[in-house]
């Protein structure tokens, strides 16, 4: 029997795309990985970059077993970071993502159509309509990943959320239904045989979604490899150590998490890691940064080492698809308080791996803390059951996972 064979692009290759790549690699599916860089660390000349530029090449290495496979578009990505902090409309053009994915995009598309016979494209959000329609012209099928919520559910949130925290609108993403950007993501919906998401949180948020025809199937991603350097102890009297990652947004309830450390005063500190992800200004924002201790231009594996200075990692999430950080947090030992809008609902258990909270809530959260702080006991085992759960939540359980769900297509 034919092996299917199978075109995966993803414009920066970020962690759950590698690792899908990996899984259709392992099964011998794989044809083509499609991406804008590549890199090897082994190159003669890494050692001689600057730190923090090889810190950013580092991003887009990928797994031994995918890099023969691998197709490179660089040039629009590359302008996009040359440009990136220019801020003249002209410039502001070309170094967006959006522009980027559009090129990255067709130029898939470009090579799906002078493949032979490719059994399906593996898309993602953004980047995907130009490839499905190629994939389909040649008689192939089409697996669309989708991250984050869908687009309409999110947009009610945002607008809700920039009523009631006006101090913090200026940070929430503007999604209109009129914009090509939109109208684009649902056609790319609309074309998919297949819909891979990594969250109920996710797959519930599409029933607003019009036309879909595919099969919607959810599959967790999966943590790093669990940390085996014992976690630096919290001191008897020393405040919670708190940590927070993440886009510097309201998206990630940023004015409830502000509110909440109000609260509990000086039973816990926090560090915030994250970069702004809108130019304008919130002086929200910059209060809330003046008053903690702020990281930002760190390496995963940076982050990975802070969070093992730290006691717990809170997550107060109006919009998420399945939060990374999460995982990487309980891959590390740190008890995590979250909310279910962060998908977490449904893979790690509220009280004993996880403190689950309601959105919106501060008092909530702040109670949370001043628990964990007041109740060592607790919070280890919190920390032990999170650990332990991050065994079972690996990335060689999500290719499992990925694989029986894929075999149902091609076979």
């Amino acid at each position: 029997m034919l092996l299917p064979k199978v075109i995966i692009a993803h414009v920066t290759g970020n962690p759950n795309s590698k690792q899908a790549a990996l899984c259709l690699a392992e099964n011998r599916w794989l044809m083509e990985c499609h991406t804008t860089l590549g890199w090897d660390d082994r190159a003669l000349f890494s050692k001689a970059l600057p730190t923090h530029f090889r810190t950013q090449l580092q991003k887009r290495m990928f797994p031994e077993l995918v890099r023969p496979f691998l197709r490179l578009h660089p040039l629009w990505e590359l302008l996009r970071l040359v440009l990136r902090n220019r801020t003249t409309p002209f410039f502001q053009k070309f170094s967006g993502i959006d522009h980027v994915a559009e090129r990255f995009d067709y130029a898939v598309a470009k090579a799906v159509g002078t493949r032979v016979n490719p059994c399906a494209v593996y898309a993602y959000m953004d980047a995907a309509e130009q490839s499905f329609r190629a994939a389909k012209k040649h008689g192939g099928r089409t697996i669309y990943e989708l991250p984050t919520p869908y687009w309409r559910a999110t947009r009610d949130i945002v607008r809700a959320e920039a009523a009631s925290q006006p101090a913090w609108a200026a940070t929430l993403p503007a999604l209109d239904e009129d914009s090509p950007k939109m109208q684009r993501r649902d056609r790319e919906l609309q074309l998919a045989n297949l819909i891979l998401v990594p969250s109920k949180f996710v797959k519930d948020s599409l029933d607003q979604a019009p036309g879909i025809k595919a099969k919607i199937e959810v599959i967790p991603y999966g943590c790093p490899p669990s940390s085996e350097i014992p976690r630096k102890q919290r001191s008897v009297g020393q405040p919670l150590r708190v940590l927070f990652v993440g886009s510097l947004n309201h998206g990630k309830g940023l004015s409830y998490l502000d509110d909440a450390m109000r609260r509990i005063g000086g039973k816990a500190i926090l560090t915030v890691i994250g970069t702004p992800t809108s130019s304008l200004p919130c002086p929200a924002l910059g209060s809330f940064l003046a008053q903690h201790c702020h990281l930002s231009g760190l390496s995963n594996a940076e982050v990975l080492l802070e969070m093992q200075n730290h006691d717990v990692l809170v997550l107060p999430s109006l919009y998420e698809g399945l939060a990374l950080v999460v995982l990487e947090a309980i891959s590390q030992g740190l008890a995590v308080i979250t909310t279910p809008q962060s998908g977490v609902e449904g893979l790690l258990k509220h009280g004993e791996e996880c403190l689950i909270i309601p959105p919106r809530d501060a008092g909530q959260l702040s109670d949370s803390l001043a628990e964990l702080s007041d109740n060592p006991s607790m919070l280890t085992q919190i920390q032990t059951a999170s650990f332990a759960a991050s065994m079972r939540l690996s990335w060689n359980q999500y290719r499992q996972t990925l694989r029986c769900s894929l075999e149902k297509v091609f076979l």
